[in-house]
């Protein structure tokens, strides 16, 4: 098996765990979100769907080859974070000026915190596979700083 082949499959394998895990993540984090009526845990749950369509998009981009596969697949992931970013603005406000307060969930707080290492130890993961496969796509270091 070449570095290469080695490395495509490390970086499918993380991006399967991320999809798993970003799924749990979304039906704890509605369910805390309705109990607690948080705004905040909402929006943090949306963030896990637009992970999940990133995952979705990265393993697209290493099932394939090619600059303009790896363009559209970085977009594609910047633009399901600037929406995330427009809802979590839009929500904000319409909670701040109705002076809405929303209880406080420790199951949320917990997952939170521990998604908080999960998520660390798949990006240094992900980081170091996008390295060895010169894929911006997969390198959030090359991601947000190309060339």
């Amino acid at each position: 098996m070449t570095a290469r082949t080695a490395a495509l499959r490390r970086g499918f394998v993380l991006e399967y765990v991320t999809l798993g895990w970003n799924m749990v993540g979304i039906v704890m984090l509605a369910c805390c979100a309705i109990m607690a009526r948080s705004v905040e845990l909402a929006g943090f749950g949306l963030d896990f769907l637009i992970e999940i369509g990133a995952s979705t998009v990265v393993i697209w981009e290493l099932s394939g080859t090619g600059q303009q596969r790896q363009r559209r697949a970085v977009r594609a992931i910047g633009a399901g974070f600037a929406l995330l970013a427009g809802y979590l603005l839009v929500q904000s406000t319409f909670v701040l000026a109705a002076g809405f307060h929303p209880h406080h969930s420790v199951l949320g707080i917990g997952w939170t915190a521990v998604t908080a290492v999960v998520m660390f130890a798949l990006a240094f993961g992900k980081a170091r596979t996008g390295a060895a496969l010169d894929n911006p796509g997969t390198d959030c270091r090359r991601a947000r700083h190309p060339g």
